[in-house]
């Protein structure tokens, strides 16, 4: 997101000095587990800021030093009141020469909760020595609540890095990352150092494997990456993963930019982003043959189609067509969950041929680890079955609505079947004493309503069901009833067995 910054030009002066204070504030979002929530991720906001060490009044301590203070009060409020705040006197680091003095950055960061949702943000910094004129910025920055999906926090561009593990604010990673409090590189800056979080990657399935992660620098947000300024990286499932490294900016012009961030799935599904606007001066950008700018993309890519990951060759479904992968694809419709079947609908609209084997290799792994052959065995014995049961019109069995519903949750304990009941399209009733969802949730007496539509050879639809996240449509019986009297005949076995289920 583009934040709007406390953009105050440093104005040096020699012989005079400022009234005000020359600062410069910026934050970013991340999160972290709560200790108090059971770890729960939560939200907080690091806020930075340079204060221009010429714009501030020193005094002399009776140590015959001399120093600055400044009096920092920070709000985080949102509409119905203060959220957090803080107050401190900010010292600069004594010293005896005022030279020195001038060429010390003098440079804060403190990390605040935060709660979800629109916050506003007051910063006041106030020179002790001379309060009349303060200096005060506002902002405000929405909150999103942390998912189970993988999310990215805020992007941060870094001033300095250091490697050093010493006890300090700017510690991440064990070294030192001093951010930039602008987001504004100029001719002096080569290298474009950049820092983020990426979240819950471990909530991953493994069927959709590889997760890609890709970040860019574009004219426009989340657009086609400018010269060859991508990266690509595989990875592997965390709680946590650091979206840390850097750009040579060199060759890079003049201009407003953004720096991307992306994570797809293996359908190459965008899973989430993150972006930060940025503004380049380069008058001299530096000229680097084409060819060179390209094999230099080529050796920072490390993603899955420059890495070795599988040979699918020596897999079981490297004896599949097309056609036939696209349709196990289908098979595998009633056993994903949600982000799986996002990744098959993805597939079956944009086929990719390598990315679809690696999606139905990796699924049959996650059943079975050491021989996912015996899994797809097992499982094509059932297509089998249902395709024998429930084939009509046309649809093979899997691709029917009972057909569905038996390969996902099983054979029923009960089936009735209704097909000359006065006053009612023909149905059936699928009971099951205990029925397993997908996320092992075991749910007592769940029923399922089938029935035929329109004409009779129509294939038999799901009209209604008890159970959570399936079809549910309480007005079931102005679609089963021809005759208008749903509800009033008792000897309906629609009645008997669902009622208001």
């Amino acid at each position: 997101m583009v934040r709007r910054l406390g953009m105050f030009l440093f104005v040096l002066l020699c012989a005079t000095r400022a009234l005000a204070i020359d600062a410069l504030v910026s934050h970013t979002l991340f999160y972290a587990p709560d200790p108090k929530h059971n770890n729960r991720l939560a939200p907080s906001v690091e806020t930075y800021w340079q204060v221009n060490p010429r714009s501030v009044h020193y005094t002399t301590t009776a140590e015959k030093t001399i120093i600055a203070r400044i009096r920092t009060d920070i709000y985080f409020f949102n509409e119905d009141g203060s959220v957090n705040e803080d107050h401190f006197i900010l010292k600069t680091q004594p010293s005896k020469d005022m030279n020195e003095l001038m060429s010390r950055k003098i440079i804060e960061l403190r990390r605040y909760s935060v709660e979800n949702g629109l916050v506003h943000m007051k910063f006041v910094l106030t020179d002790l020595a001379d309060s009349t004129h303060p200096y005060i910025f506002r902002d405000s920055f929405s909150v999103n609540p942390p998912t189970s999906k993988p999310f990215y926090s805020d992007l941060q561009l870094l001033d300095t890095i250091l490697l050093s593990d010493a006890a300090s604010p700017f510690k991440k990673n064990n070294r030192q990352q001093i951010p930039s409090c602008m987001n504004f590189l100029d001719d002096s800056r080569s290298v474009l150092h950049y820092y983020g979080e990426l979240y819950n990657t471990d909530n991953v399935s493994k069927i959709n494997y590889p997760i890609i992660q890709k970040v860019s620098i574009s004219k426009k947000e989340n657009d086609r990456p400018e010269n060859h300024f991508l990266k690509v990286d595989t990875l592997m499932g965390k709680p946590l993963t650091l979206v840390s490294g850097d750009f040579d900016i060199s060759i890079l012009p003049s201009g407003n930019y953004y720096l991307n961030v992306s994570l797809e799935n293996g359908a190459h599904i965008v899973q989430s982003t993150s972006s930060l606007f940025f503004q380049r001066l380069n008058m001299h950008p530096a000229i680097v043959p084409e060819d060179t700018v390209r094999k230099k993309a080529a050796a920072a890519d490390t993603g899955l189609e420059n890495i070795t990951v599988l040979n699918l060759e020596k897999t079981f479904v490297a004896k599949y067509n097309i056609p036939q992968t696209r349709a196990i694809l289908k098979m595998l419709l009633p056993v994903s969950d949600p982000l799986g079947v996002q990744s098959i609908n993805g597939f079956l609209k944009k086929p990719d041929d390598l990315y679809t084997r690696y999606f139905i290799y990796n699924y049959f792994q996650s059943v079975n680890k050491k021989d996912p052959a015996a899994a797809w065995k097992e499982y094509s014995v059932k297509i089998k079955e249902v395709n024998k049961l429930f084939t009509e019109n046309g649809l093979q069995g899997y691709e029917t609505d009972r057909g569905f519903i038996y390969l996902r949750y099983g054979k029923p304990t009960d089936i009735i079947t209704v097909e000359n009941e006065q006053g009612t399209q023909p149905y059936e009733i699928w009971q099951y004493n205990v029925l397993t969802q997908l996320d092992h949730k075991d749910v007592p007496d769940a029923v399922f309503l089938f029935y035929r539509p329109g004409q009779l050879l129509s294939p038999f639809k799901l009209l209604h069901s008890s159970v959570a996240g399936e079809q549910q449509n309480l007005a079931w019986r102005s679609y089963l009833y021809t005759s208008g009297q749903g509800g009033s005949n008792m000897n309906s076995r629609a009645e008997q067995y669902i009622r208001n289920k």
